[in-house]
């Protein structure tokens, strides 16, 4: 049995436990809030060389999935591992690193600054998706948290205005691929590039409980302006291609 640990609203983590569960592969998912996570990830991480800095994570960002041999600290390593058949196509693992470098961070950073704006979202998530005691410490420390997720994250307006303009041009890149009308992004079945950017949009369409491995508020329970942006993203073609992905490629199995 796996232990996946997670920040239970995380796209990336999204990408690790759809990859996972495309092929049952068995696991235990420990979730937490962000800032909270990081006494399990270094306890996880302690005595081992796994991680690595990035862009847009640190060395003890999640997921991290625990098994036979070292932890897996990368969301596309865990899918590549777990789901190879994604990867085959060049064209495809391009598109996977481009969707989660350029989109990944960009829409993280515009949820962010939504919740930390309006806290009642994040204390929200926090109810939907971690223990009862979980939940109470957000509150009570949320100043704290707010604040590690603004320095770390860069979300103050200038950031988050930086972050929508370039998330509007990589999913405008998207939807110029799918104008032609194809099905998937490459070739005639889902690919790593159809994991991608679908879990990459997700803080920006808010797919329902059913589609996605954790519960994301949705648009009729925000206020206007996170609404009127889910709104605008699930409208846009790459948008309604990545709701598409979630309603039937996510647990195609049933």
């Amino acid at each position: 049995m796996y232990e996946l640990i997670t920040i239970a609203f995380s796209h990336y983590c999204e990408k690790a436990r759809w990859a996972l569960d495309l092929h049952r592969v068995p696991y235990r998912e420990r979730r937490y809030l962000p800032a909270m996570h990081m006494l399990a990830t270094r306890r996880a991480l302690r005595g081992t060389d796994a991680g690595q800095a990035d862009r847009v994570s640190s060395r003890f960002s999640t997921p991290i999935l625990l098994g036979d041999g070292a932890p897996i600290t990368d969301s596309t390593d865990i899918a590549r591992r777990f789901a190879p058949e994604l990867f085959t196509d060049p064209e495809a693992v391009r598109l996977d690193r481009y969707f989660s470098d350029e989109l990944g961070g960009h829409t993280r950073r515009i949820a962010y600054w939504f919740c930390l704006e309006e806290p009642a979202i994040l204390h929200g998530l926090a109810r939907d998706n971690v223990s009862a005691p979980q939940a109470w410490l957000l509150r009570a420390a949320f100043p704290f948290v707010a604040g590690v997720l603004r320095k770390n994250l860069k979300v103050d307006r200038a950031g988050y205005e930086r972050s929508l303009d370039k998330a509007r041009a990589v999913i405008d890149e998207a939807g110029e691929l799918l104008s032609d009308g194809r099905r998937y992004l490459v070739g005639d079945r889902f690919t790593a590039a159809d994991l991608a950017l679908a879990t990459m949009m997700a803080p920006a369409i808010m797919p329902p409980p059913e589609s996605f491995g954790a519960v994301l508020p949705q648009p009729e329970g925000l206020s206007l302006g996170p609404r009127a942006l889910v709104e605008e993203m699930r409208a846009h073609p790459a948008g309604a291609f990545a709701m598409r992905m979630f309603a039937e490629e996510r647990w195609p199995r049933g």
